[in-house]
């Protein structure tokens, strides 16, 4: 379930219904257990940016100071569905 509620939040997000950043928001809050702070929301854009951008070693500050890559918010936070990659 939680991919696919993620899949249709990034739809919303898609077909102009929220923003990512509340897209990301209902995700942490509702695909997450525990839920996660939405203070990581400016964070987890970052991330998704840089993986969007294949910089999965781009270190993110997170609210407490602390840092990680990118590639590894990602994927502990199940943000893949967000990321949105070039077909070429």
């Amino acid at each position: 379930m939680g991919y696919s509620q993620a899949r249709g939040y990034q739809s919303a997000v898609d077909e102009g219904l929220c923003s990512l950043e509340v897209a990301i928001q209902a995700h942490l809050q509702s695909n997450c257990f525990p839920p996660v702070t939405p203070k990581l929301v400016p964070a987890c854009v970052e991330a998704i940016q840089a993986c969007e951008d294949e910089d999965y070693d781009r270190p993110v500050i997170l609210p407490n100071g602390e840092s990680t890559t990118a590639g590894y918010m990602v994927e502990r936070l199940h943000l893949d569905a967000f990321v949105q990659y070039e077909v070429e």
